[in-house]
């Protein structure tokens, strides 16, 4: 059972490039009309072409701006439904695609505390970090968390095996065909453990469970395990912060050139 997990978000690096074209480009235009203008508009584009490329330099350079840490603890799914009218109660309910804007490939959430109280405790019910959801991979089969056309840093999440101690539980990250991380971890089935990656720059999480021996919980059995509160850490794509900087800075020395 998988519950708590976190990851984080990395910059494309090639839209750097596109910026810095669009610098040269406006640096251009400014020398061109600087041919017949008067001595106070010609230091006032120079002005507005060296904090262009003062901001370029910076925005560069620095560190990418980075985000709050989004923790995901699958609690906002719901596993009720209406039918003929009436609201039934579930304990199951797929995670769907889009969910905090990742792909979610064979994953569910189990109502914790509603599937405790009809079937009995198991690791579902200690793998619960935050109530009252916890997904895990459906069937016991591998699962899949992408993020298409982009790339973050997984941290970290809660492991637990709901039915068998001592899960094995192979956890891979890719960056496109490239398998850059691969870990096993053993989960424990009466305890949620807290386990460390740092996964970085990829798209492609999968997450494979084997092994293990039934923890003798009643009424199941099988490889699944449960997963709670997954840590993720979205950064921002450096080329949006140069070309907005880049756009007002234009705008403004647009603005002065009509004042003066």
């Amino acid at each position: 059972m998988m519950d708590n997990m976190s990851f984080e978000f990395v910059p494309e690096p090639s839209t750097v490039l596109l910026t810095a074209f669009g610098v040269v480009g406006f640096g251009a235009l400014l020398k061109r009309k600087r041919a017949g203008c008067e001595i106070a508009r010609l230091a006032m584009n120079a002005r507005a072409f060296l904090l262009s490329l003062i901001s370029f330099i910076f925005f560069s350079f620095s560190p990418p701006m980075s985000s709050a840490q989004t923790l995901i603890n699958f609690d906002d799914i719901s596993t009720s439904y209406i039918s003929s009218g009436k609201v039934i109660e579930a304990t199951l309910a797929p995670v769907t695609n889009g969910y905090q804007g990742l792909c979610w490939n064979n994953f569910g959430v189990v109502n914790v505390p509603l599937q405790t109280s009809l079937y009995a405790t198991n690791g579902y019910t200690y793998g619960m970090v935050s109530p009252p959801n916890v997904a895990f991979n459906s069937g016991g089969t591998p699962a899949e968390i992408d993020l298409p056309g982009g790339s973050f840093n997984f941290l970290s999440v809660y492991l637990t095996g709901a039915w068998n101690s001592n899960l094995n539980i192979e956890v891979q990250g890719f960056n496109g065909a490239n398998l850059l991380y691969d870990e096993t971890v053993v989960a424990s089935a009466t305890n949620s453990t807290l386990f460390v990656f740092n996964y970085l720059d990829i798209d492609c999480l999968t997450f494979n469970s084997s092994g293990g021996q039934n923890a003798g919980f009643p009424l199941g059995q099988g490889e699944e395990f449960a997963m709670d509160n997954l840590s993720i850490e979205f950064v921002p794509e450096p080329s949006t912060v140069l070309l907005t900087a880049l756009g007002a800075l234009a705008l403004y020395a647009l603005l002065k050139r009509k004042r003066a």
